[in-house]
């Protein structure tokens, strides 16, 4: 058997894995006691996509094989490559306990980690390996995507320098370490990574991906169209690619036009995620009919595709067809087998839609991992309020939970007016489109690129330093309750975390929304029309409004901006803006809040 298992092992490492597969079956007819054969079968099964097979074999070898640490690694792969993450944690768990240290399934376990968000204990894995490993490069790379999603940029950037320092041609590695750049407002410097590994590797789609990326950031949005094509050039089927080419294309003034690279891919090769992506860009785009034509063409392409399924009957549901929209909907949350917690909160929407209150309780459950925890809260506060649940006051308590107040005028400034015209004059540089984003809940204007604090202005340094003052007067007024989702992570210490600005037009509005990555959300009012300050409401921000469509729920607060003037309140709370109508602009810098 040695030489056919050096002959399957060889086909697997070229990667033909059926051939492999059939190799080592037809060996196991003869010796079907060989667990080294069918542990070799069972990694091919997996890279077949035959997950129960090969899942079943992995399970049945752990308590046969020699060495059962890395049968049970193994099966963390398998279980990562169906999707099953938890699951996959699970056995690497396992693995690690039967042989502490085990390289192999300790990277890819914290490889898990950071998939699920758990970003602090990925770290402390990949640091470990990267203290011990003969070949370190993984780890470093591993630990710098780490403690880039753990926004603790210039450690990231630190553990990507002693990577390049190792391997200076690893172009991955610099375009990872370019993405932080960016997001730690380093812009330039991310640019010239960038160009650096265009240069390097100038058929590598992905440069010319993150080189989009930084371009756009940095305003050029004629420059990040050109590398947005240039990867598609390279990568005509990368759905990430084509969605924000036709996203900016769309802000661009493009208008249907947008998808139209898209279309082109799709008439090549049937694609059921393009046909997503294009839908949802329509979708958003206000093109509802065309939307539910491409996930119609994508349904008939994979008829189980569980958000295709989800986007189609929350569409229909705002096309007045209630009930196919809630077929739709509940054939996604089957196919998604209750694990995807966007589709969950899909469902919900619609049964609040349908005034099935009580249904849409029963389906939120316990508390979700924190990425899901906002939009949670705020649906099952809906569905409180439907059923006149006294629940809802613990969490819509305006008195307590919410604060308006005017921020002190930063120091150098004669007054806070003077402070606001040289801001409004900064933030105005950052808009350079013309439409508002897709993924946004604006209309009728603009929005900056990437995050306000990556911004190197003193102006906007200013900004952030007030408004952290008046954050911290907020948060020392609330009252303590570890019990309550929103009060138990009060915390002297705060962080300020996404932030944007608005500038909106005559016309222009916010739709209710929530905001998924805070613990509190605000905003800082910079310019207001004079037509807003002498009105009642238009232009003013609503809070408690239903952000579900279908769900009519009236506002039960509204607050009005003035120049100088920051509003908290809990992230999970409904807020949108009242459209007005002004001869001047309404400009805002929106911001989030964590605990630090």
């Amino acid at each position: 058997m040695s030489a056919l298992l050096q002959s399957a092992a060889g086909l697997m490492k070229a990667g033909q894995f059926a051939q492999a597969e059939r190799l080592l079956a037809d060996g196991l007819a003869t010796h079907p006691g060989d667990v080294e054969a069918r542990h070799l079968r069972a990694m091919a099964l997996g890279q077949l996509g035959r997950f129960d097979e090969g899942r079943a074999e992995f399970n049945s070898l752990a308590k046969k094989h020699p060495a059962p640490h890395a049968v049970l690694s193994n099966l963390g792969n398998l279980e990562r490559r169906a999707g099953n993450l938890s699951a996959a944690a699970e056995a690497y768990r396992a693995s690690l306990q039967i042989q502490p240290g085990f390289a192999d399934a300790e990277f890819n376990f914290a490889i898990v980690l950071s998939e699920t968000g758990d970003h602090e204990q990925a770290a402390g894995l990949f640091q470990g390996l990267s203290e011990r490993l003969p070949d370190p490069l993984a780890a470093l790379n591993g630990l710098g995507n780490a403690l880039s999603a753990l926004e603790r940029h210039d450690a990231a950037i630190a553990a990507f320098d002693r990577a390049l320092a190792l391997r200076g041609d690893a172009v991955g590695v610099r375009i990872n370490r370019a993405a932080v750049c960016r997001n730690a407002g380093r812009l330039a410097e991310s640019l010239s990574e960038l160009d650096r590994a265009c240069r390097e590797a100038p058929g590598f789609a992905e440069a010319h991906y993150q080189r989009g990326n930084t371009l756009r950031t940095l305003g050029r949005t004629e420059d990040a169209r050109a590398a947005y094509a240039e990867a598609l050039r390279h990568a005509p089927g990368r759905v990430d690619i084509h969605r924000e080419l036709a996203s900016l294309a769309w802000e661009s003034g493009a208008g249907q036009d947008a998808t139209a690279a898209m279309d082109v891919q799709l008439a090549v090769r049937p694609d059921p995620d393009l046909a997503l992506a294009k839908a949802r860009i329509l979708y958003r785009g206000g093109d509802l009919e065309t939307a539910r034509a491409a996930l119609d063409q994508a349904l008939s392409w994979a008829p189980d595709h569980a958000e295709a399924l989800a986007l189609r009957g929350e569409i229909r549901r705002v096309l007045r067809d209630g009930h196919a929209g809630l077929e739709d909907l509940e054939a996604a949350f089957a196919a998604s087998e209750g694990r995807n917690c966007a589709i969950r909160h899909q469902l919900v929407e619609g049964r609040l839609a349908a005034s099935d209150f009580a249904g849409a309780l029963a389906l939120l459950g316990k508390e979700p991992e924190a990425a899901h925890l906002q939009k949670h809260v705020a649906l099952k506060a809906l569905a409180w309020r439907g059923l006149g649940d006294p629940a809802y006051r613990d969490f819509y308590d305006y008195d307590r939970f919410t604060w308006a107040g005017t921020i002190r005028t930063p120091a150098g400034y004669d007054s806070l007016a003077a402070f606001n015209a040289e801001l409004e004059a900064v933030i105005a540089k950052l808009h350079t489109t013309k439409a508002q984003p897709l993924e946004q809940t604006l209309y009728g204007g603009t929005q900056s690129p990437g995050r306000l604090w990556n911004e190197k202005d003193p102006v906007i340094a200013a900004l952030a330093d007030s408004l952290l003052e008046a954050a911290d007067r907020f948060v020392a007024g609330l009252p303590h309750d570890p019990a309550h989702p929103f009060l138990r992570r009060k915390s002297n210490r705060l962080k300020l975390t996404g932030a944007w600005s608005v500038r909106l037009r005559s016309g222009g509005g916010h739709v209710d929304h929530v905001h998924p990555a805070g613990w509190i959300s605000a905003c800082y009012y910079v310019a207001v029309p004079q037509s807003v300050l002498d009105g009642e409401r238009a232009g003013w921000l609503r809070l408690g409004a239903s952000g579900v469509r279908g769900l009519d729920m009236a506002a039960e607060r509204y607050l009005k901006p003035e120049p100088g003037r920051v509003i908290f309140f809990p992230s999970y709370m409904w807020h949108g803006v009242e459209p007005f109508a002004g001869d001047t602009l309404r400009v805002t810098a929106p911001f989030d809040l964590v605990p630090d």
